[in-house]
């Protein structure tokens, strides 16, 4: 899991939400919300392709731009809770240096929810700076689902890279293209 290569931060207790903005990944309440007995499965499926119509941009790419803009908008700890390693991958590319945008990964079962913070995120264990590369080694290491045929991980993606001058060359590339 991508997650892995990052530590977490320090639990933050939150006590007083006031001075928090939290920005909830819709699609993570497909896997968190019961559907009442009366939908059927056909029901969602047409709810959901109807959105998809509607919708043209990148809802991740939409969450965390919220996220940046409420904010510069409002100063106070913005919180993006989800599953997506998008939401996790997303921020630490896009997130300004001066800011700090919580990443909560919700638990399941016994494992506990941990947080990320994009300026904590620039501290991993990438041989280049993890803002620059991230998006090259999201992009190359696939979805799990495919990474599970072919038996790589992206944890895999990341040692490779961290050993191969010439993979270490290709984000400046791919950042900007000509």
């Amino acid at each position: 899991m991508f997650h892995s290569i990052f530590d977490t931060v320090p639990e933050r207790p939150f006590g007083n939400t006031d001075n928090l903005y939290f920005i909830l990944d819709g699609g993570s309440l497909i896997h968190r919300v019961v559907w009442s007995k009366q939908e059927t499965s056909d029901d969602v499926y047409t709810t959901y392709i109807s959105y998809q119509r509607k919708t043209t941009n990148d809802a991740d790419v939409h969450i965390v731009k919220t996220a940046i803009e409420t904010y510069e908008k409002i100063k106070k700890q913005v919180v993006a809770i989800g599953q997506d390693v998008d939401l996790f991958v997303l921020p630490t590319a896009l997130t300004p240096d001066d800011m700090d945008i919580l990443m909560m990964k919700e638990g399941k079962g016994k494992v506990k929810d941990r947080f990320y913070g994009s300026k904590d995120l620039l501290n991993s264990n990438l041989v280049i700076e993890c803002k620059k590369s991230i998006l090259f080694l999201h992009a190359i290491s696939g979805c799990d689902t495919t990474s599970g045929f072919y038996g790589k991980g992206k944890l895999q993606a990341v040692q490779l890279f961290n050993h191969s001058k010439y993979l270490q060359v290709i984000p400046e590339i791919f950042n900007n293209p000509k």
